[in-house]
C-alpha cells in the first residue's frame, strides 16, 4: 500500500505556489518508477536523435587495411555546448554486393572543424518526433589532422553471409552512451571488408545530447 504525501517548501509558501503531490511507499520512502523503459525520459525531453541514409545517399567503399588519417564518414559535433553520446552505431550496405565479414572502426578527433551543410543523403531526426534539432553534421572523406595518427578501434561487426544490397548491416546497439563526442570534435567511421562487387556503405545510429562536465 502506498501513501500520497504533499510536499511544500518554505520557498513555495512565500511564492504562493501550489502543493506538489508525490507518491510514497508503505515504508514512507519515495516511490521510484522502475517500469518505464530505458531512455524514455531523455527521448521525451527531445534529447535523443536517430540518423542514417535516405534516398540519394552516395555510399563509400570499404577498405582492406587499417586506416591512417582519412575517415570514410565523420559525425561532427557542431554544438558548442552539448556533448553527443552514442547509443547505437553501424553501417548499411546501400549499393553493390558486399563481401562476407564487415568490421566498423571508429576514432575521436579534434580537427579539422567540419562545419557547413549536411552531406547529401544523410539525415538527423528527433527520436521523439518533435521539432528538436541536432547540430550533428555528417561529412565524407575527411582527413584527420589532430591527432595526426588517431586511434582506431572496432565498434561493430557482422559475420553474416548475406551480400545483397540493403540486407547487410554491421551494428552495435549496446553502446548506450559509452562513446561521447565532445563539443567541437568529431567521430570518424571506417569500414573494413573485402572488395565484393563495388559495395558502398553509409552510417546509421542513435545518440543523445546533454551538457556534460567533461574532464
Amino acid at each position: 500500500m502506498s501513501l500520497i504525501v504533499r510536499l511544500r517548501s518554505k520557498w513555495d509558501e512565500w511564492l504562493g505556489n501550489q502543493e506538489i503531490d508525490a507518491r510514497a511507499t508503505g515504508l514512507e520512502s519515495l516511490a521510484v518508477d522502475n517500469v518505464a523503459p530505458e531512455r524514455l525520459e531523455r527521448t521525451r525531453a527531445g534529447r535523443s536523435f536517430v540518423w542514417g541514409p535516405v534516398n540519394g545517399v552516395t555510399g563509400i567503399a570499404p577498405v582492406a587495411a587499417l586506416p591512417t588519417t582519412v575517415a570514410q564518414w565523420t559525425m561532427w559535433n557542431a554544438d558548442p555546448y552539448q556533448a553527443m553520446a552514442i547509443d547505437q552505431l553501424g553501417v548499411l550496405l546501400v549499393s553493390g554486393t558486399a563481401a562476407a565479414g564487415i568490421v566498423v572502426l571508429a576514432c575521436l578527433f579534434q580537427a579539422p572543424a567540419t562545419i557547413g551543410a549536411q552531406v547529401s543523403g544523410m539525415q538527423v531526426t528527433s527520436a521523439s518526433g518533435g521539432n528538436h534539432a541536432s547540430k550533428a553534421l555528417f561529412k565524407s572523406g575527411v582527413t584527420l589532422t589532430q591527432p595526426t595518427t588517431p586511434n582506431w578501434w572496432p565498434v561493430a561487426k557482422s559475420d553474416s553471409a548475406n551480400t545483397a544490397v540493403l540486407s547487410v548491416a554491421a551494428e552495435n546497439r549496446d553502446l548506450r552512451g559509452g562513446l561521447i563526442v565532445p563539443p567541437g570534435q568529431g567521430l570518424g567511421i571506417c569500414v573494413l571488408s573485402g572488395a565484393g562487387t563495388t559495395p558502398l556503405f553509409a552510417p546509421f545510429g542513435m545518440h543523445f545530447e546533454a551538457k556534460l562536465d567533461l574532464e
